[in-house]
């Protein structure tokens, strides 16, 4: 079986909220991205030459970023190893087969903001630190240590949706302005969607790096038959990195 804990809510249909969500915006056209933002949001990053300008101001619902090395088979090998060993944690209400498991932060199974936790605000800024996972899978500690750019890791978590699992659509902030955490697809199996409302698939390949803006309803189906494991950064990335994602921007719109 893909994980030995009790799931405790398992329902392969997803609520009908969701189904409708899908059927809505699943199959949506292309996205031209080029009349998504003012023009103004390339030219401030090139006159302001602030690093943080695109990431702060764009609406796009992602940014593709192309120049980040992902190991994603070895990564793969040590993540979904640890599917068998019940170290995986539920995580979220409003899903089924939906798993967390941090490598970096509080500790391996608290994957929540800390004030979930009813700890002070900052905690994670003061108290993340790499968790006994991390010894579990030294290939993906080593990748993050060498290629991710950031200057501080805070969360950074395992996401496995089991076969036939499915996230409920939902929003995780209300502005629908700048880009948040970093979403690396470790694997994506065909027939596995994530979906966001009013743009439709996001075209996710193995090892793909993206900064997702979740400020719009999004919501997951798993309609493969093996787990779909992604990885997601939230931390303070470096200037290079913040350069890469800038450069994966321009690329998008032609520039």
């Amino acid at each position: 079986m893909w994980y030995e804990g009790h799931l405790e809510t398992w329902q392969e249909t997803p609520d009908e909220n969701t189904v409708k969500f899908f059927e809505e915006n699943e199959n949506l056209g292309p996205i031209d991205f080029t009349k998504i933002d003012d023009p103004s949001v390339l030219a401030g990053w090139r006159d302001e030459q602030d690093p943080d300008w695109i990431m702060d101001n764009t609406k796009f619902p992602w940014i593709t970023i192309d120049e980040i090395n992902v190991p994603w088979k070895d990564i793969y090998e040590e993540a979904n190893h640890l599917l068998y060993t019940a170290c995986y944690t539920l995580h979220r209400p409003m899903a089924s087969g939906w798993l967390s498991l941090a490598i970096h932060g509080i500790s391996s199974v608290h994957t929540n903001c800390a004030e979930d936790y009813n700890l002070p605000e900052d905690y994670e800024q003061t108290h993340s630190r790499w968790t006994d996972i991390a010894d579990l899978c030294p290939r993906t500690k080593e990748w993050m240590m060498d290629e991710m750019l950031y200057d501080k890791f805070m969360r950074v978590r395992f996401m496995a949706l089991l076969p036939g699992g499915w996230l409920g659509a939902h929003r995780d902030r209300h502005k629908i302005t700048g880009v948040g955490a970093t979403n690396v697809a470790i694997n994506n199996p065909d027939g596995c969607e994530f979906v966001m409302g009013g743009w439709g698939k996001v075209d996710w390949v193995p090892g793909v790096a993206k900064k997702m803006n979740t400020g719009y309803e999004h919501a997951v189906w798993n309609r493969s038959e093996e787990p779909r494991i992604h990885m997601i950064f939230d931390g303070q990335p470096g200037d290079a990195f913040k350069e890469q994602v800038n450069r994966g921007y321009a690329r998008m719109l032609g520039a």
